[in-house]
């Protein structure tokens, strides 16, 4: 039974002014793309939009980094005003390297005071994932500065490969997730150090099959699912969210 945008009772028997009949059918909540850069689907957060809520999604966490690697503020500033005007709720996570190295030239560079102008936008839930982990592991202070002024925040995390003391060095700075594990053993340390996995199955990475088998009742709290990303003929042929499961 549903009133307004809210489940209010189950398995027991209903009237309401409009009933549905969902026999052999299951019901699910809405699915979320827990990683996704919208530009790298090669598509606007409009059209993104059109192409992946009639599958199912209907929330996405982006980080703008691409757009934000030529453009600067201003493609960070178009996905925050673009953010407001999606059907499905776009969460923008503020993009944390830029550019992702010191051995990278890119249109733009944001430091941790560009990033903090940003964060009392309604639709920004945080820093985005933090690929420079090797600036970590040095302590450059350009990097560190990132981290302390979102210390009382979410962090996303990228660190493919890393384990042992660099991941506790890692996961010590707050960074709460990791959507790069490719292999069971890798994903397995992510969480049982306290991270959460997000597991990825896009255009170019797949990795539900390898990671499958991690999610069970009680790991399943700490598990999440992400495209990072998923071409727009991948979307209309397989799906999103809904291919993932």
């Amino acid at each position: 039974a549903i009133c307004g945008d809210r489940i209010v009772g189950t398995h027991e028997r209903y009237q309401g002014t409009r009933e549905i009949d969902g026999r052999g059918l299951w019901a699910v909540p809405g699915f979320i793309d827990t990683h996704v850069h919208v530009e790298s689907t090669l598509v606007t957060p409009a059209e993104f939009d059109r192409c992946v809520l009639p599958r199912g999604t209907t929330t996405a966490i982006c980080d703008p980094h691409e757009i934000a690697n030529v453009l600067g503020e201003a493609g960070l500033r178009y996905f925050l005003e673009s953010s407001l005007h999606t059907a499905l709720d776009l969460r923008v996570q503020l993009s944390s390297c830029v550019p992702a190295t010191d051995l990278e030239t890119s249109g733009a560079r944001l430091l941790a005071a560009d990033l903090v102008r940003h964060r009392a936008h309604p639709k920004v839930i945080g820093l985005a994932e933090f690929m420079n982990f090797p600036g970590i592991f040095h302590g450059d202070p350009v990097v560190l500065d990132k981290l302390a002024a979102f210390q009382d925040g979410h962090i996303d995390g990228h660190a493919p490969l890393v384990r042992g003391y660099e991941l506790n060095a890692y996961a010590a700075c707050r960074i709460r997730n990791c959507h790069e594990s490719t292999s069971l053993e890798e994903a397995r340390e992510k969480l049982q150090k306290g991270m959460q996995v997000l597991v990825r199955d896009g255009s170019v990475s797949k990795d539900v099959h390898a990671l499958a088998p991690l999610i069970d009742a009680w790991t399943s709290p700490f598990v999440g699912l992400c495209t990072d990303d998923r071409n727009p003929l991948d979307i209309a042929q397989e799906g999103h969210i809904d291919h993932l499961i």
